[in-house]
């Protein structure tokens, strides 16, 4: 009964774990499944009680683990992850105890920054600061010693870091400035949009292989009003722009009226002192579809 009960108080938590491993829905959900199954198989292996959270997440890591060495695929450099809505998660409060990974942390700029980790890199930072965890049982998790595993932690907050760009963001995003940024792009007001952006704004879209963007993110607030016009000569349809609540904070979803409400991007920016300083953009109609039929 330990097992089933610790299962059905994780679940939600062993899913976000496996997400952020990830950065993908649908191994998410096959991931946090086959780590409940191989829990189940294994309860007789669990002798303290007290530890049965922290066993289930250790289990959940292996499995992800073990899945990217059979994957064996690397992420583009303009690949994003799955914008999801999560109802149940609480956006990170920030705080002076706040730093660059919180609890439940699910904001799509983190999760992304997780991708270009090394998933062992990845697994042991999420269990140590994420999870809680102490040293040595991460070294347990991931088959080392702590030395190493200790080692292997401050090499992932610096990547980690790296990734992240800047980490002097509002947590979470300014709610305000993505609901100006929503009526910007509705109306396509190359102005509006430009009164929103710092200088030194950088920009992501992710096509997924099958929508023409560029290649490369967007560095400057020119560079990227400049594409933004472009993107506005060559979709001449009418699109609607309403803030939604995706990956824990507001995000634009741009739909098309016309071709029955179908999702044309979702808008994922960070917030400094009312503007905006990173702008991630999901074009990827396999990462959309599921955002396809979000409550109004």
């Amino acid at each position: 009964m330990t097992v089933l009960a610790a299962v059905e108080r994780c679940r939600k938590r062993l899913w976000a774990h496996c997400y952020r491993m990830t950065g993908c829905r649908i191994e998410a959900d096959d991931l946090s499944q086959e780590a409940i199954a191989r829990a189940i198989e294994r309860a007789d292996d669990l002798s303290d009680g007290a530890a049965a959270d922290g066993w289930l997440f250790r289990i959940a890591t292996t499995v992800c683990l073990d899945h990217f060495r059979s994957a064996g695929r690397r992420r583009g450099l303009t690949e994003l992850v799955d914008p999801v809505a999560f109802d149940d998660i609480a956006s990170p409060a920030a705080g002076p105890e706040a730093t660059m990974l919180l609890r439940d942390d699910v904001r799509l700029a983190v999760v992304a920054a997780l991708q270009h980790l090394a998933p062992k890199q990845r697994a042991v930072l999420l269990l140590h600061d994420v999870c809680g965890m102490s040293l040595s049982e991460v070294a347990s998790a991931i088959d080392t010693n702590r030395n190493a595993a200790k080692a292997t932690l401050h090499r992932a907050r610096a990547a980690l870091a790296r990734a992240r760009g800047r980490a002097d963001v509002d947590v979470p995003v300014d709610a305000a400035v993505v609901t100006r940024l929503a009526e910007a792009l509705e109306s396509r007001s190359v102005e509006a949009l430009a009164a929103l952006l710092v200088e030194d704004v950088w920009g992501v879209v992710d096509g997924g292989g099958v929508v023409q963007v560029a290649k490369r993110p967007t560095f400057g607030a020119r560079t990227l009003l400049r594409r933004f016009a472009n993107l506005s000569r060559r979709v001449t349809l009418p699109v609607a722009c309403r803030v939604v609540r995706l990956n824990g904070e507001p995000a634009v979803l741009v739909t098309i009226p016309s071709a029955g409400d179908a999702v044309f991007s979702s808008v994922h920016v960070e917030t400094r002192s009312g503007r905006i300083v990173a702008m991630r953009v999901v074009r990827d109609p396999a990462k959309l579809q599921p955002l396809q039929h979000l409550p109004q």
